[in-house]
């Protein structure tokens, strides 16, 4: 395997790692120990961490190396407001025409609420002509993906709002998803305290 193909593949484990929560927020990722599990030299684990800090997936510290972020209520509250508004941008432009093959990008079916919400949000992104907001909508979903699973047990109408978003998608009802959207993403601020303690880990105080 040559070291490009080895990069990647370290790159792409890392990060499915990171996002699964198999590192807690705060942990420090040390390259070494790092490379052990991953089957690889500490070199490409370290480029794997540069390129998750930069995406903004894992923070970077000078001299304290890189951790999953611990995120603050604030930090949340912003993120759900982002979200919203990066949507609504690629909502703004033109709808999807339902008669054409390439006109509605086919949601799977998920039983997992993360993945069907990260479904429902990249379909939304490629409406969009704009590479960036494609782009900058993917990301944010890849960043939010840690804390899915921890929406769906504080808030027990996560599950129905996200159904009703994709009943939205499915049948081309784009003013009544543009709403729905919107009142997700405020429901998920009004939640961000909880989502925020039900992601601590349990030995951090609170502040």
């Amino acid at each position: 395997m040559n070291a490009g193909s080895t990069m990647e593949r370290v790159y792409l484990d890392l990060k499915a790692r990171v996002l699964d929560g198999r590192y807690p927020p705060g942990t420090r990722l040390d390259p070494v120990v790092l490379a052990r599990t991953l089957r690889a030299s500490a070199t490409p684990v370290r480029e794997a961490l540069h390129r998750l800090a930069g995406e903004r997936i894992i923070d970077s510290w000078h001299q304290e190396g890189f951790r999953p972020p611990i995120l603050a209520e604030a930090d949340l509250h912003d993120l759900y407001h982002w979200a919203s508004f990066l949507l609504g941008l690629a909502l703004q432009g033109p709808v999807p025409e339902r008669d054409r093959p390439t006109g509605l990008v086919k949601l799977t079916h998920h039983r997992d609420y993360a993945e069907a919400l990260d479904s429902l949000f990249r379909a939304i992104a490629l409406w969009s002509a704009n590479r960036e907001l494609r782009f900058a909508i993917f990301n944010l979903v890849e960043r939010c993906h840690l804390f899915r699973k921890a929406e769906a047990r504080v808030d027990t109408s996560a599950r129905d709002m996200l159904a009703a978003m994709e009943a939205d998608y499915r049948f081309g009802r784009w003013s009544a998803l543009r709403a729905k959207i919107t009142r997700f993403h405020r429901r998920r601020m009004a939640f961000a305290g909880r989502v925020v303690a039900e992601l601590r880990p349990r030995d951090t105080p609170l502040r």
